[in-house]
C-alpha cells in the first residue's frame, strides 16, 4: 500500500514535460475513441468472427452457476 501511495505522490508532484492531468485525460480519450472506431470497423468487416467468439464463450459459460 505504501508503494502505491508513493507512486501516486510522485505522479502528482511530477511537473515536467506533458504530465498534467488534462494531457493524460486527452490521451486516454483519444485511445478510447480510436479503439472504438477500430472495433466498429472490424465488426463491420468481419461480423462472423465476433459472433463466433461470442457463441463459443456463451457455450462455455452456459452450464456454470455463478451464484450458489
Amino acid at each position: 500500500m505504501l508503494k502505491i501511495r508513493n507512486t501516486v505522490k510522485r505522479f502528482v508532484a511530477d511537473r515536467k514535460g506533458d504530465s498534467s492531468f488534462l494531457d493524460v485525460a486527452m490521451k486516454v480519450l483519444i485511445v478510447v475513441v480510436i479503439g472504438a472506431a477500430v472495433l466498429l470497423i472490424l465488426n463491420a468487416a468481419i461480423p462472423d468472427l465476433f459472433q463466433g467468439l461470442i457463441d463459443k464463450i456463451s457455450g462455455e459459460l452456459t452450464g456454470i452457476d455463478v451464484l450458489p
